[in-house]
């Protein structure tokens, strides 16, 4: 079984700046800022591939809102989001 894997503030704009991470995703507005509320107030985790095949992302808040996306890592991007480093 894979570990939970926590993303760092990089990593998650890693997602959002190519597009694995989309405000559609997250049924979110597109005002100013709305990337930095998701980085700031929420966990990201990944927990592994799914049964399709699919890296699960969770997302989730102290209030206990979460999210459950499913990422299909194209090319090497799952090396390069593990490779960042959030200094």
């Amino acid at each position: 079984m894979t570990s939970m894997i926590k993303l760092n503030k990089k990593q998650k704009r890693f997602l959002f700046e190519n597009y694995y991470v989309t405000a559609k995703v997250l049924d979110a507005l597109e005002t100013k800022g709305w990337q930095d509320f998701f980085v700031n107030h929420y966990q990201w985790e990944l927990n592994g591939r799914d049964q399709y095949g699919f890296e699960r992302l969770y997302l989730k808040d102290e209030d206990g809102i979460s999210y459950t996306i499913g990422l299909n890592f194209q090319d090497d991007d799952y090396d390069k989001l593990l490779s960042i480093k959030s200094k």
